[in-house]
């Protein structure tokens, strides 16, 4: 056999044992990169799982309750959650490190703190879409909103910017980290439309009442619209304590202290009984109270509503006639004095006024706190008032003319969209005292005008400091007329409301997304 045909052979026969090793080792690393890369892209996928579970994406979606047949995942759940448990949380009532689920809310029902802002959350749920349903079957659309929603939108914008937060990151920081814009702007515009609905409806029954019907249900409710006038004077015991009391006995201390607490009541008594009686021989309350120096003391004191009277001496004192009075018992806690003075409902008319306010411009001291403005500042204000004043005199001198004025002028955020107006102001709103003293001094009459100065205090974050342009348009109804129409239509509009309620057409139940609220 030639060498030639005899290598041949051996090439036929199979791989050389070298090259059969070779072969082993490309295949084992081969099975090892395919192993190590099946490992790579599992360790990939649950890595990138875990971020999209952090980021709260599988959460949000997960079903949270529902209202009627009305489906709300956890973020749109979450909407109404942390409204309710905004307050709770930036005034320190909670502890926000903690989970709501762990702080109880409730120690005797052993309800936790996430029970009950879910509780709560699921009550605005059910009437914001309760309403939201009967104004869009009312004819109300997006529209009606919009300019409010854009506004709202807007300002949750700048409160980002100011706060150093992207728009969606304040968002989180407000509502949880399972909101997103999308789903809070749709929300808000479900709420505006409610309120708007709300406003409407309860003003359409505002209007509605007549004099008869007003007249009718304040005899049914006087005890919730009068007004009551009274004076007390508290004589409590006093007691003194026993220095002997180690070397007696218990049940001999606790008699002694019986005895000494009788002793002290009838003294309080005797005093409430002498106070009455230097009364009704014609002593004022004023004197008595600084005669008799009572432990607590009124005169003259006005409420509305019995209500409002201490239930310690509330029966007795509205038996009692017009300037008498009368000694009660309250107990171990000693004697009251009480006399009764007047009731009746409050007759007094409030006022449809329009302003304008001309702020003075303030400044700051080295340390950025509000200084008070300057005399030069306050000649400014006042010659910018004086000077739309004189636009006024010189033209229509109509309501309207003024409210013009009033759109394009003043400082007041609250009425500069509305022509200045303000309706049915009473002498008790929370108005400043110089727009109120304005407003009723005696003689004043529909198209009065005229400039009030208001000083604020650098105390006071909400404090400013101006001119208020003053237009009297006319007097308004009496001051229990408005109180007995507010009440009614309060009524009637919850009559509404829980008509929408009927049937369970709106009836809530909790699912398991819930979970992820407050954790």
């Amino acid at each position: 056999m030639s060498a030639s045909r005899e290598k041949k052979q051996r090439q036929g026969s199979g791989p050389s044992e070298k090259a059969l090793q070779a072969s082993q080792k490309q295949a084992a690393y081969k099975r090892k990169v395919r192993t190590y890369t099946g490992i790579g892209i599992v360790v990939v996928v649950l890595v990138a799982a875990l971020l999209i579970w952090n980021s709260g994406f599988f959460q949000g979606r997960a079903l949270a309750a529902t209202v009627g047949d009305t489906q709300l995942s956890a973020a749109e759940l979450s909407y109404y959650y942390y409204n309710e448990r905004y307050m709770y949380a930036a005034y320190g009532m909670i502890d926000t490190s903690l989970p709501d689920d762990e702080q109880i809310y409730n120690e005797e029902e052993g309800t936790t703190y996430h029970d009950y802002f879910l509780e709560q959350a699921l009550l605005a749920a059910q009437s914001d879409q309760s309403l939201y349903d009967a104004a869009i079957q009312d004819g109300y659309t997006q529209e009606d909103i919009q300019e409010d929603l854009d506004a709202s939108i807007a300002s949750a914008r700048t409160s980002a910017s100011n706060s150093g937060y992207s728009y969606r990151s304040y968002l989180v920081s407000r509502y949880g980290k399972l909101m997103s814009p999308s789903i809070y702007e749709r929300l808000l515009a479900k709420s505006l439309l409610a309120n708007l609905y709300t406003q409407d409806k309860t003003q359409e029954f505002y209007d509605s009442y007549t004099t008869e019907e007003l007249e009718a249900y304040y005899q049914e409710h006087a005890d919730e619209f009068d007004e009551f006038v009274y004076s007390y004077l508290s004589f409590t015991p006093e007691t003194e304590e026993s220095t002997e009391q180690e070397e007696q006995t218990e049940e001999q201390t606790e008699e002694q202290t019986e005895a000494e607490l009788e002793a002290a009541l009838a003294a309080a008594q005797e005093q409430a009984q002498a106070a009455l009686a230097a009364y009704e021989q014609g002593t004022e309350v004023a004197d008595l109270i600084e005669q008799f120096s009572p432990a607590a003391s009124s005169d003259h004191t006005t409420v509305t509503g019995s209500s409002s009277i201490s239930e310690a001496y509330r029966d007795e004192l509205l038996e009692l006639g017009e300037n008498q009075g009368a000694v009660v018992e309250n107990g171990d806690e000693g004697y009251y004095l009480v006399i009764f003075h007047s009731r009746g409902r409050n007759e007094d008319l409030t006022a449809d006024v329009r302003h304008i306010l001309v702020r003075a411009e303030t400044g700051t001291d080295e340390e950025g706190n509000v200084t008070e403005p300057s005399d030069e500042t306050w000649e400014v204000a006042l010659a910018e008032a004086e000077d739309i004043l004189a636009q006024y005199e010189a033209g229509e001198l109509t309501a309207e003319a003024f409210g013009a004025l009033a759109n394009e002028y003043s400082d007041d955020t609250g009425s500069n969209t509305t022509g200045g107006l303000y309706e049915a102001v009473a002498r008790t709103d929370s108005y400043v005292q110089e727009f109120l003293d304005w407003i009723f001094e005696d003689g004043r009459q529909a198209g009065d005008t005229g400039i009030v100065r208001h000083e604020g205090d650098v105390e006071s974050s909400g404090s400013y400091w101006g001119y208020h342009i003053m237009y009297f348009q006319d007097w308004n109804e009496a001051e229990w007329i408005l109180d007995v129409r507010n009440t009614m239509s309060q009524e009637d509009f919850t009559a509404l409301q829980d008509g929408l309620l009927e049937d369970d057409a709106y009836a809530t139940s909790v699912a398991d997304g819930a979970k992820y609220l407050g954790a």
